[in-house]
């Protein structure tokens, strides 16, 4: 959930291979890139390798002796622990700046859905839940951008807005076409149906 934590405040480079999803953070892989290889990796022809691991259980007890040099990566893979990672941090996120109570869960697709609400976690995917929203058809590489979907119930149907109390809010999350993903928290404050939402301006 540290990890995932960072997502609200430095972008991710995303990297794609088949089904899975990786973030790394946007800094720490520019550094790399701009790195030179060493002679030796140069004469021998071989691939410039970065510090950069996954965290997982194997890695998991280095996190606090790297944090500040945010050289780990995170598998964000639909529902894999990731995305379950980030959507406990929006709950908690939630719970202490609006005094909220929210399940976060992570979807693998949307089908059938009754799209009531929905917030954009980045300004692409407000843009792509602006076309869902309107009955267009999304083509094969905005779908790709879309890498991110979650469903947020309301524990307390009445901290809602009447219009839609009791129904699930849908939050989106996107890549750029620099496959950055650059999340903006603040659009939760802004775009959740809170009743009274205006007592917190």
């Amino acid at each position: 959930m540290l990890r995932a934590a960072e997502m609200f405040f430095r972008p991710q480079k995303l990297a794609f291979q088949e089904s899975a999803v990786t973030a790394i953070d946007e800094e720490t892989e520019s550094q790399f890139s701009r790195q030179p290889p060493s002679p030796l990796v140069a004469l021998l022809g071989l691939p410039a390798t970065a510090e950069v691991d996954m965290l997982d259980d194997n890695t998991a007890g280095t996190y606090w002796e790297r944090s500040d040099r945010f050289d780990t990566a995170l598998d964000l893979t639909a529902a894999g622990r990731g995305s379950v990672a980030l959507g406990e941090i929006v709950a908690r996120w939630l719970s202490h700046l609006l005094a909220i109570d929210v399940v976060v869960e992570p979807l693998t697709e949307l089908r059938n859905a009754p799209l009531s609400w929905y917030v954009g976690l980045d300004s692409e995917a407000t843009r792509i839940g602006d076309a869902i929203w309107n009955g267009e058809d999304l083509d094969d590489a905005t779908r790709a951008r879309l890498i991110g979907l979650y469903r947020l119930t309301f524990r307390n149907p009445a901290d809602m807005i009447e219009k839609v109390r009791g129904e699930p809010v849908y939050l989106l999350a996107a890549t750029a076409a620099d496959q950055v993903l650059r999340l903006k928290p603040q659009n939760l404050v802004t775009g959740l149906p809170i009743r009274h939402a205006e007592a917190l301006h």
